[in-house]
């Protein structure tokens, strides 16, 4: 799971997308996105890949429009709601990745 400051919420990535904690503009009514990839290193394929997150604490559901899923279908929490984040994604193949992104606006 990585993350990049989106500080206008307008969906889009400020910066790359990092593992590393944002320390510069994280501020109350700030948004974060989220990326998580998921990749089958194995030789067979995986079925039934499914993604489970949450909105972290303190934020809540932002521009639930910029979801993304590079396949499966991705739930996110409604503008201004917490709750979970679920991707199923299906099936990955021998040596295939998955990547799914979802914003949080960070609570004022």
């Amino acid at each position: 799971k990585t993350q990049a400051l989106d500080a206008d919420c307008n969906g889009v990535e400020d910066a790359a997308f990092s593992p590393l904690n944002i320390t510069t503009g994280a501020i109350p009514g700030a948004c974060i996105r989220y990326e998580i990839t998921v990749t089958n290193i194995g030789s067979t394929p995986v079925t039934g890949v499914v993604i489970n997150d949450a909105t972290p604490a303190n934020t809540l559901g932002s521009n639930a429009a910029t979801k993304f899923t590079s396949q499966g279908t991705l739930t996110v929490p409604a503008d201004g709601a917490a709750g979970p984040v679920t991707a199923n994604l299906g099936v990955v193949g021998p040596g295939g990745s998955a990547t799914i992104r979802f914003s949080v606006r960070i609570n004022p």
